[in-house]
């Protein structure tokens, strides 16, 4: 397949993904709720530092427990997703049950994403190499993630085989690549025009408003990105990792 033939698949399951949230407004909901109870974990976190309840074994069984909440979400998302892709109508209820069947793989999942974050971490505050060394691992894992999690939720894959699949992601690097380097910096440039239109406002009317419409539009880009970057990985694995049709989306070969 030819280089421009590359761009236009990647192109096309953007468009897709696009498409997918007109299509069923439930699909909405995961991001929402994942965005919001950051904002609780973080209020957490910091209760337990005011309170010194720091403690390593503390410490490690709370970011499980947040590592935990987010993939069991994304598994959710997954399967909502799936079934949109199969002509259904798809329900938030639904992601849940699903991603309820796959717990202990998610579990796994979440003690391996947990120990490779505190792996990339630690590189991290090695000096230059270390950092970019840690950004390196974190950037490959966490697109892999994105891969496996789909493959767990709809083929019923355990974990360690879903992990194993990832060979044939090869197949997938240039959709992957233009993703990630071309579809996803758009968040970034979505977030410096928020800035300037926030700026303007705070500038029009009051500084209050201004940080206001920010907050507003920052909260919108974030659960944005999520809900696109899960439709897409989603849809990418489905279509040419597992080679399933879906209607109104033609790939070139």
């Amino acid at each position: 397949m030819s280089f421009t033939g590359r761009l236009a698949n990647a192109w096309y399951i953007f468009k897709t993904s696009l498409s997918f949230i007109k299509k069923d407004k439930s699909l909405i909901i995961v991001p929402v709720l994942l965005v919001l109870s950051l904002f609780l974990f973080i209020i957490i976190t910091i209760f337990m530092y005011t309170r010194q309840a720091s403690s390593i074994l503390i410490f490690f069984i709370f970011m499980l427990i947040i590592y935990l909440w987010g993939i069991f979400l994304g598994a959710a998302q997954s399967w909502m997703v799936h079934e949109v892709a199969q002509g259904k109508d798809t329900t938030f209820l639904s992601g849940i049950k699903r991603a309820i069947k796959n717990i202990p793989d998610i579990l796994l999942f979440a003690i391996v994403t947990l120990i490779i974050s505190m792996i990339v971490g630690s590189l991290k505050k090695r000096g230059t190499l270390g950092h970019l060394a840690g950004n390196f691992i974190s950037l490959i894992t966490g697109i892999a993630g994105k891969l496996v999690l789909p493959a767990m939720i709809v083929t019923e894959r355990n974990f360690i085989d879903s992990v194993k699949q990832l060979g044939q992601a090869i197949k997938a690097i240039p959709e992957i690549a233009v993703f990630e380097i071309g579809i996803k910096p758009l968040t970034m440039l979505s977030l410096i025009i928020s800035i300037g239109i926030a700026f303007l406002f705070g500038i029009a009317f009051s500084p209050l408003i201004g940080i206001i419409l920010f907050a507003i539009l920052l909260l919108a880009i974030i659960m944005f990105g999520i809900l696109i970057e899960q439709i897409y990985y989603t849809l990418l694995y489905l279509t040419l990792i597992e080679k399933k049709k879906i209607p109104g989306l033609k790939l070139h070969k």
